[in-house]
């Protein structure tokens, strides 16, 4: 199989494009070490050695690495290797590798965050910024579900706001005698971030 180009990426690494279009990143030691070229042919057993040898060790290695210092989803995890330059199914590898130890789990992921987030964020926001990670909306359901006790059929349609709105509510200074302009502003505020409207209405009133 015919390398096309060894394009540079960084200082040392390259981009390995092959004639048939398939590509990989490989460092400098690497590409000296199997004494790559551009315009010369990679044997089978150059090009075995690297999709399941090499790359697959180094992807789990990195994942392992990155799961060393926070807590990833799996869409987190495959984006980091994909934009990385590894082949997806050398990333799929290296997740299913992590995933067995249960080293990675997206839901006790978003069970984490909810609970992190749930007196900050409306249950929208939180929502979105769980699909933004890469999170199923049956997975972050489910964490809504086994986080705040709620029924299991209303999969935690009863996240309680009411402490959220009130810390906001309070944060605002707000007393019930602002202007009209000034409420208005403030309910803005709370709809734009998702918030239960007659939570905050129900607050308000508490509050004034």
């Amino acid at each position: 199989m015919l390398i096309q180009s060894l394009e540079p990426i960084t200082k040392d690494r390259h981009r390995v494009l092959l004639e048939n279009g398939e590509n990989f990143v490989l460092y400098k030691g690497e590409i000296r070490h199997l004494k790559l070229k551009e315009g010369m042919e990679l044997s089978d057993k150059d090009y075995d050695s690297i999709m399941h040898v090499l790359l697959p060790k180094r992807a789990k290695l990195r994942m392992m690495n990155l799961l060393k210092v926070k807590d990833y989803t799996e869409y987190q995890l495959s984006k980091k290797l994909l934009d990385a330059g590894y082949p997806r199914p050398i990333v799929e590898e290296a997740l299913d590798y992590v995933k067995s130890f249960n080293y990675v789990d997206d839901l006790r992921y978003a069970k984490s965050f909810i609970s992190s987030e749930a007196g900050k964020r409306s249950r929208k926001e939180i929502e979105l910024k769980l699909l933004q990670k890469g999170i199923h909306k049956d997975v972050a359901a489910e964490a809504f579900y086994l986080v705040s006790g709620d029924s299991e059929e209303g999969m935690g349609k009863t996240f309680d706001e009411r402490e959220v709105i009130l810390k906001a509510l309070k944060k605002k200074h707000f007393t019930g005698e602002e202007s009209y302009e000034e409420k208005q502003k403030i309910l803005a505020y709370f709809y734009r971030r998702g918030f239960d409207m007659e939570a905050v209405y129900k607050a308000m009133d508490e509050l004034r």
